[in-house]
């Protein structure tokens, strides 16, 4: 100490030394007088000891200027109420003072500017921060060196953008200086849209260390707030610090920010003991105005050091304003002026006209017009303004080495510039967010409703079910919190009376019953001015729930592809064009009778019943016996039938297959715009629900016209009931008609056409902080789980247990459409009447030939006939087993050119007359003709002499026989007996 002391004494006097040298050179030395400075502080102050050091600097390096010496004059008082304050002023003013310096804070400054200004006493506020001093008009004789709490609000706004922030706790002091802190910014706050979720101030009691704050830090503790500024006096933010270590509110995950327009903390701290920050604002974010980044800032940081002068916030303030009324007074000296003090008597100066100093308008333009690098900053006014240009604001950031090194800066001009990462508490770097990521310790009271399947109760094992039950249960482990569900007292969901009260889950929510409403809520903008939706967790509309319409079987399902009248034509178009056809072929030149009789294999081969089997055969994609048509004009429409062929059968199975896919019943109704054009039906819907908001007050004529027929029952299972027993058509959300129709056996059916889209959220309370951040972290939630499916897979699960029933609407089937018996019952019986009348067909013919051989004498009576014919189908049976045989009959009407025989010889049946043994070949018989009556003559065992002369014989009464049996049918036969010994 004594070393320091001696050094400062060699200082002092190497200094006067140079400023009496300078002074010799100078070749004059100015009078010097001296002018009273007031001093508004505290009697207590610790800013006494830089205030009269600056004094003394000031004397020393700038009175040899002008010759004015400065010299403080202190009130006596505490300055505790504003009486102390006016009898201050009023005692400086008699005392004959030419400027005054204070008070500390904004509402004192105030009350001594309404005094000095109008005197024109000049007064520079060093502490003083309302935004209401920078009014010229209302005091125009006022300097101050802080800046305004606007633009430390200013710079809080960017810190927020910055980290993008929009939620947020205050604690203020309740006082005029907190008042003023906070209203700037609630006013922005309010402007962006952010959320300040707790607003609380404590008292100021006049001994720091008996504040109490339990309760505003506990109410801030429950906003889930994460982001807490506090703008307090600073003498109170050590015991606040201390009582939110104590809540653990200093922890991760929480961000402090100290408005600390005064400086104090730090110096608070570094007089502490032990000194310097305790460990647990390591993190503590502070932002103040700079104060130490002027020129002259180190060499009186040194000159204090020396006088051991302990530092206290704002001594850099007070000791630029020290120097500047020096500096002022020494120019306006220099300008000639004669600086006369004023000694006021305020009672009787008050009274006379002129009671202004006459000097004080000179010394405020001089003070207005100083330039100099000062402690805090390059100091410098304009002629509008009360403060200092270029203002700038520090980001401090208390650091792990218990440090509080500036990590940014602001000004109005280059805004917010962060040069380094902010360390949050914990160690943590980098964003911190404004809001709790969880909700841990927290326990809320959910109300909800039965609703199957969104909520459901197990009454075995006494507890709720559904899917809103496993979502909320998956939020709850997402978010880590606890809850308590419990029925609504009325079973609603929510509908709005005609009084403009609410009941059901709407109702609890906004009384405060219950945190949150979970259920089966849509969202509508009624409902939505009343409470606050989640994100939407389930999007569906409505239908119509009818009773189940089944489908009609029909025999002759096959032929439905194509309409009756389309088969009527198709047959119609058949039979026009065997007609023309026939005639065709019988008329035309190019036809086979007409053109070369001879030629034609059968002159009557395009008859008009072979002309229909052509078209049949056609149609059914077989090639006709009887080939094609000669004629080119016959050709041209079979080519005409042949397209229609191809068309119809290809619309047919097209047909068929679609309908086999998707098979369609008709009903009476399809949509909600049918309901108002039919009168079969009734149809309604649950009361008190949405759905009957929207059909009473809807400006949709749909909606409105049905009103008038609507009927709102009691629930959901009254309306089920009604459906199934009654022509009663039910209006209700699709989602719970799916799930319903499955669990009740199919026994109605959901209309595929929805209408009134909307979604279902949760309901939360408006203008509720607090629940505004938990409905925040569930829209999260929700969104992450949508995104992943887990909704959707829930949804299926749900309804895969609900049961095996079709999903959605009935009146198309998707994919499972099979034929079954009944549907071909008609085909069946078709091909059965076809059967039968072809043997009908066949007895016909035996008849009508049978006839016909009575008729020319072949038979004595038709008894006879019939015998003989069914005798001839015999024939045909054994001729086609003797095919390979080494016997052969022959018999009349047996196909004799179609026989093949394994031998070379043939020997006539003994019984025949005219036979012998001879080789043949299959060409070498003819078609069957009877054989001429043997003679009686001949004898039965006849040999011809040669094979030659026995074809040539043969083959001569075969063509005879074969001419006589195109005139008449003669009963007769041939027997061969080819055997290989012959």
């Amino acid at each position: 100490m004594y070393n320091r002391q001696r050094c400062y004494t060699v200082l002092r006097f190497i200094t006067a030394i140079i400023i009496m040298t300078l002074e010799l050179c100078e070749g004059t030395r100015k009078e010097t007088s001296t002018v009273k400075i007031g001093v508004l502080i505290k009697p207590d102050s610790r800013l006494r000891p830089t205030i009269d050091f600056a004094f003394r600097y000031a004397n020393e390096q700038y009175a040899h200027v002008g010759g004015i010496v400065i010299e403080p004059l202190y009130n006596d008082n505490s300055l505790t109420e504003d009486i102390h304050i006016i009898s201050a002023v009023v005692k400086m003013l008699s005392d004959g003072v030419v400027g005054v310096i204070g008070p500390a804070d904004s509402s004192s400054v105030i009350i001594a500017s309404g005094i000095l200004s109008p005197l024109q006493i000049p007064q520079i506020a060093p502490q003083a921060s309302d935004p209401a001093l920078s009014s010229k008009a209302k005091h125009p004789y006022l300097l101050r060196l802080t800046p305004p709490d606007n633009l430390m609000n200013e710079v809080v706004i960017d810190v927020f953008s910055h980290f993008n922030w929009s939620n947020c706790a205050m604690i203020t002091s309740k006082n005029n200086y907190g008042d003023q802190g906070v209203r700037w910014f609630l006013l922005q706050a309010f402007k962006r849209g952010w959320n300040i979720l707790a607003l609380e101030q404590h008292e100021t009691p006049k001994f720091a260390n008996t504040l109490d704050v339990r309760q505003q830090l506990t109410n801030i503790k429950n906003s889930d707030a994460r982001v807490i500024i506090m703008y307090t006096m600073m003498e109170y933010a050590p015991y606040i610090f201390r009582e939110a270590f104590n809540m653990n509110m200093l922890d991760d995950g929480y961000a402090w920010i100290l408005l600390d327009t005064t400086g104090d903390l730090e110096f608070i701290y570094e007089n502490s003991l032990p000194p310097g920050y305790p460990l647990y604002l390591r993190g503590l974010l502070t932002i103040r105005p700079v104060s130490e980044e002027g020129g002259m800032f180190t060499p009186f940081s040194q000159f204090w050091y020396l006088e051991n002068i302990q530092r206290r916030a704002f001594d850099t303030h007070y000791t630029d304003a020290v120097i500047m009324y020096s500096l002022a007074l020494q120019e306006m000296r220099n300008t000639g002026k004669e600086i006369i003090p004023a000694y006021f008597d305020v009672v009787n100066d008050f009274e006379s006209r002129d009671f202004r100093w006459s000097a004080g308008k000179d010394l405020f333009y001089h003070l207005q017009s100083i330039k100099f690098n000062g402690l805090t900053r390059f100091i410098e006014f304009t002629n509008t303004s009360n403060e200092p240009k270029d203002l700038e604001f520090g980001i401090y950031n208390i650091d792990y080495q218990n440090k509080n090194p500036k990590i940014g800066s602001w000004n109005p001009y280059r805004g917010l510039d962060m040069k380094q990462e902010v360390k949050w508490f914990g160690r943590k770097t980098g964003q911190l967010y404004d809001l709790p990521q969880k909700l841990t310790g927290r326990k809320f009271r959910v109300a909800t409703i039965i609703s199957p399947p969104f909520v459901m109760r197990n009454v075995r094992k006494m507890e709720f079910e559904g899917f809103l039950i496993q979502l909320l249960k998956k939020i709850a482990a997402e978010l880590e919190f606890e809850y308590e569900l419990y029925l609504v007292e009325d079973g609603m969901w929510g509908n709005k009376k005609p009084n403009g009260e609410w009941n059901g889950l709407i109702q609890d929510v906004i009384a405060g019953k219950a945190h949150f409403a979970l259920g089966d809520l849509s969202v509508t903008k009624v409902r939505d001015e009343a409470v606050r939706f989640s994100k939407a967790y389930f999007r569906a509309g409505m239908a119509l729930a009818m009773k189940l319409q089944t489908e009609e079987k029909s025999w002759f399902y096959w032929l439905n592809p194509l309409d009756t009248s389309v088969w009527l034509a198709t047959i119609g178009i058949m039979l026009l064009c065997a007609l023309v056809m026939c005639f065709y072929s019988k008329y035309s030149p190019m036809s086979y009778e007409v053109d070369d009789p001879e030629d034609s294999p059968d002159e009557k081969t395009f008859t008009f019943y072979n002309c229909i089997w052509f078209m049949i055969a056609s149609f059914m994609q077989q090639g006709p016996d009887e080939g094609s048509p000669r004629c080119l004009s016959a050709r041209l429409i079979a080519a005409v039938w042949w397209i229609t062929c191809i068309l119809t059968v290809t619309l047919y199975t097209a047909t068929l297959t679609a309908n086999l896919t998707v098979s369609s019943m008709k009903k009476p109704i399809q949509s909600i715009d049918d309901l108002k054009l039919q009168q079969d039906y009734s149809f309604g819907t649950v009361g008190g629900t949405s759905y009957q908001s929207l059909f009473e007050t809807s400006e949709h004529d749909t909606y409105s016209s049905l009103n008038d027929r609507m009927i709102y029952l009691r629930d959901a299972n009254e309306a089920y009931k009604k459906v199934s027993e009654e022509k009663f058509i039910f209006i209700w959300d699709t989602p719970l008609l799916d799930y319903n129709r499955r669990r009740r056996n199919c026994s109605y059916e959901r209309l595929s056409n929805e209408f009134g889209y909307s979604q279902y959220a949760l309901a939360f309370p408006r203008n509720n902080a607090t629940m505004e951040h938990v409905a925040y972290l569930f829209d999260k939630t929700i969104l992450d789980l949508d995104e992943k499916s887990s909704l959707k897979e829930d949804w299926t699960k749900l309804l895969d247990n609900a049961g095996s029933c079709q999903m959605g609407d009935t009146s198309q089937t998707q994919s499972n459409r099979f034929i079954s018996l009944m549907d071909l019952c008609g085909l069946f019986l078709l091909i059965g009447g076809i059967l039968l009348s072809s043997f009908i067909a066949f007895i016909f013919e035996t008849i009508y030939y049978s006839i016909n051989d009575k008729k020319y004498q072949r038979a004595d009576n038709i008894k006879e006939a019939v015998h003989n014919r069914w005798r001839l189908l015999l024939s045909k049976a054994q001729e086609e087993n003797l095919r390979h045989s080494s016997v052969v009959t022959l018999k009349k009407g047996s196909v004799c050119e179609d026989v093949i025989t394994q031998t070379e010889s043939l020997t006539l049946d003994p019984t025949c007359t005219s036979c012998s043994s001879v080789p043949v070949t299959r060409r070498q018989l003819a078609p069957p003709v009877p054989p001429a009556p043997p003679a009686p003559s001949q004898h039965p065992n006849t040999v011809y002499s040669s094979n030659t002369e026995f074809v040539a014989g043969l083959a001569l009464k075969l063509r005879e026989y074969r001419e006589e049996h195109l005139r008449r049918d003669n009963s007769s036969s041939v027997h061969l007996d080819v055997s290989p010994d012959k």
